[in-house]
């Protein structure tokens, strides 16, 4: 009987704390978490542009990777002794080491 009353909280709780995206049914915990889940997956908009080229992006933080891009420098290199693999993103820096 405990055990029933608890599953029927929880489900009572997902059921009235949750929210779900019309657009394709995701559900989220809360108003705001929908709002950014909208703009992030189906608007359009990136209001952060690139000062170096007309990338535009749907935050900063992709914003930050892509400049990083357009440096000249290698800033990230490989620790491995003798590999010698240079890049201009960790990203690209982690893929290496994943693929070595």
């Amino acid at each position: 009987v405990i055990r029933e009353q608890k599953v029927s909280f929880f489900l009572r709780s997902f059921l009235v704390n949750h929210v779900t995206c019309a657009l394709c049914d995701t559900v989220c915990t809360s108003v705001s978490s929908l709002k950014a889940h909208i703009r992030f997956r189906h608007c359009d908009e990136r209001p952060f542009h690139c000062h170096l080229c007309d990338s535009g992006f749907k935050n900063t933080y992709d914003l930050h990777k892509h400049v990083e891009t357009h440096s000249d420098s290698d800033a990230y290199s490989c620790g491995v002794e003798g590999c010698g693999f240079t890049s201009r993103t960790l990203r690209t820096l982690r893929h290496h080491y994943k693929r070595a």
